[in-house]
């Protein structure tokens, strides 16, 4: 039977641990900024070999599949390409053991992931990593789960852990920057006092005076 004292510590515990969740998962999205300009690239796939029809819509590639569209990058060992009527790539479905995908981001930073199976459906932006799915963002986190979605368009990652698992989120921490070089003391950066141009004698040897010149 639990006491008040103790539902009070419980809920603290709880709304503690739901606010750390939620803030991790802040930093993580708020440093993925995908690379815009690759919505406006064009889709390229390339196989070994295909086999399909511009009729069925529906294309299966075999082989050393691989798919590309600007900084986006996706292979795998087999995969079926749908395609509207203008023969353009709606939607690619790449299987692999596993199958691999990666993106630049706007600041540099290179997002890479891996599943058995990646869906990319180009019209919505989005890739579903599924089976042993993980996703990593260089120098700032990971994710890994049954099912991660990754939006190519803002960077946004969401995660599932599937029937009785979970989701795995490890956020790298942000690099100590140096402490700032003191300033140089007044008696290191005052400037050398000229040197006379008279030889000093030096301690305790005495100088005899020169001798005085006579003039006839």
């Amino acid at each position: 039977m639990s006491t008040p004292r103790l539902r009070r510590l419980s809920a603290r515990i709880d709304s503690r641990v739901t606010f750390a969740l939620a803030f991790a998962g802040l930093l993580f999205c708020a440093g993925a900024q995908a690379t815009q300009a690759d919505r406006d690239k064009p889709v390229n796939v390339t196989a070994n070999s295909f086999a399909g029809s511009q009729e069925s819509g529906k294309t299966t590639f075999t082989g050393n599949v691989k798919i590309d569209q600007g900084t986006l990058h996706a292979d795998g060992n087999s995969a079926i390409g749908y395609f509207d009527q203008n023969n353009q790539v709606q939607r690619v479905v790449l299987t692999g053991s596993p199958a691999h995908m990666q993106q630049t981001l706007d600041d540099g930073e290179l997002v890479h992931g891996a599943a058995n199976t990646i869906d990319y459906t180009v019209s919505q932006n989005t890739v579903v990593l599924t089976g042993d799915a993980t996703v990593v963002q260089e120098g700032k986190g990971s994710f890994h789960g049954a099912r991660l979605v990754y939006n190519t368009d803002s960077g946004q990652i969401n995660g599932e852990g599937g029937t009785g698992g979970q989701v795995h989120m490890t956020l790298q921490p942000h690099p100590k920057t140096s402490p700032a070089a003191k300033p140089a003391s007044a008696a290191s950066t005052a400037a050398p006092r000229p040197a006379s141009s008279a030889m000093q004698p030096a301690p305790g040897v005495s100088v005899p005076a020169p001798a005085s010149s006579t003039h006839d």
